[in-house]
């Protein structure tokens, strides 16, 4: 059993975020001062650490500066409003790219409630913080609560003019579904989003290619091996051209097509595919995102297929080691895969080491199912 992964991607850029979080250290007093009284200037941080957040791959300096500028709101009596509520969900963007996506929720859900409070349940940016809520729980594996928040987001949007957010939210949902096992509604619904996309964007915006991704992986599992081909072949050169070789997009498109291989038994395709994207995402994101951590588990089980058991040990742990951290200790996705390095560790003749994997695995199953 393999692991697909979609996601949203949220970068950030080191110079501009220590530059404006160093700022005021390098001023006169009476710089800092004039600084700290101008009505504009929480707006204008958070605004910086929203381009930087799209910039390179300094995380925690764009933390710094997002929580500056929410300092900043805090101190105005300003962060009830609509300014502070952005400023939020772009703190929150930063929190799940850094694999903190339970304090990235807290920081949605704030800014959820000033929206609806500021604009009622059916405003488009309502509909904006819902997707991004609904990602938090599709990244954690919670799909009937992702679920929830994507079809009302779909709700909203779909009472306004065709847009490419109802597209990402028709995706979204789609996407939740297919990881339901619902294939039907799912296909519809990424379709329905691939056409708006062309409609609106043309038909070689990045976007279209999330959405191609999304329906290759649905297409694999109905070992409609030629057509995945096709659609995820479509969306690597669409990515090709928008991003550079080392973008996690491409990591990722590596990442669709070493399964696909891997589906169709031809490992040495997949293992060389999968050791290209791994090598991609552990090079560009936090060690915390659990996407690095399913594409070496998803190396580990070419490796195991093949009888490297030497390399499916090594790449199973590191890759455990990720999720571990990302989703915690007691996860229910984690079994299947501890119980399959437990049997890497059998054919090693690690008795000891496979038991207790397998009586962890025995204890989180239990954990919950008595939840």
């Amino acid at each position: 059993m393999f692991a697909h992964r979609t996601w949203a991607l949220v970068l950030s850029a080191a110079a501009l975020a220590g530059q404006a979080v160093d700022l005021p250290q390098r001023n006169q007093k009476t710089e800092l001062q004039a600084e700290d009284s101008d009505p504009d200037l929480p707006k204008l941080v958070c605004r910086m650490a929203l381009i930087a957040q799209h910039g390179t791959l300094d995380a925690p300096g764009t933390e710094k500066l997002a929580r500056h500028g929410l300092a900043l709101f805090a101190q105005r009596n300003a962060l009830e409003t609509v300014d502070g509520a952005a400023c939020l969900t772009t703190l929150a963007g930063v929190l799940e790219w850094r694999g903190q996506p339970k304090e990235a929720q807290q920081q949605l859900e704030h800014a959820l409630a000033i929206r609806e409070r500021l604009f009622g349940p059916d405003h488009l940016l309502v509909a904006d913080n819902l997707n991004r809520i609904g990602q938090v729980h599709l990244h954690q594996g919670r799909m009937p609560e992702a679920e929830q928040e994507f079809r009302r987001a779909v709700e909203i949007l779909r009472a306004h003019a065709a847009s490419p957010e109802l597209a990402d939210a028709l995706n979204n949902l789609g996407n939740v579904m297919s990881n339901q096992g619902r294939s039907k509604e799912a296909e519809g619904l990424i379709r329905q989003a691939i056409s708006l996309w062309e409609t609106l964007l043309g038909p070689d915006d990045p976007s279209i290619a999330a959405g191609f991704t999304n329906l290759g992986v649905l297409l694999q599992t109905r070992k409609q091996y030629d057509e995945a081909d096709r659609v995820l072949s479509r969306a690597r050169r669409i990515d090709e051209k928008a991003f550079p070789p080392n973008h996690p997009r491409i990591g990722m498109n590596l990442n669709a097509a070493g399964m696909l291989a891997a589906a169709r038994k031809n490992y040495p395709e997949a293992e060389e595919l999968l050791v290209r994207s791994a090598a991609i995402l552990e090079g560009a994101l936090s060690p915390q995102r659990p996407e690095t951590g399913q594409v070496l588990l998803n190396l580990a089980e070419v490796y195991r297929l093949q009888k490297k058991m030497k390399q499916a040990q090594d790449a199973f742990r590191r890759g455990l080691a990720v999720l571990t951290s990302a989703w915690g200790p007691n996860d229910a996705r984690l079994p299947q895969w501890m119980e399959k390095l437990a049997g890497v560790l059998r054919a090693q003749e690690d008795f000891a080491g496979a038991e207790e994997l397998e009586m962890r695995a025995t204890g989180i199953r239990v954990r919950n199912a008595l939840r």
